[in-house]
């Protein structure tokens, strides 16, 4: 008997240790993904920054970026090329909507 007890005492000891071992390696698994999300929307931003300084740049210098001045990027920028085809899609949704 004495021998059973110790082997189920054992037993338990063990289980609650590759428990405890079990949750410490996912709660590390579980911040990995959010680690790297966080980082790539820093080096989002900070590429963003830099292309908006560059940008400023040429604009207080006069100089080109690309062969572009600055005002033709704001105009590409500003123009509505694919709006025929944005409005086609509201127009289709629409139809859509009213079935």
């Amino acid at each position: 008997m004495l021998g059973n007890d110790y082997a189920q005492a054992r037993k338990q000891y063990v289980e609650e240790v590759r428990r405890s071992f079990h949750h410490a390696d996912r709660d590390e698994y579980e911040m990995e993904p959010e680690a790297g999300a966080a980082s790539f929307w820093k080096v989002r931003l900070l590429m963003a920054l830099c292309i908006f300084g560059a940008f400023v740049l040429c604009d207080q210098t006069g100089n080109r970026f690309y062969h572009y001045t600055t005002d033709e990027i704001v105009d590409k920028i500003t123009e509505e090329k694919f709006q025929p085809q944005l409005d086609s899609i509201r127009e289709a949704w629409n139809a859509l909507k009213e079935q």
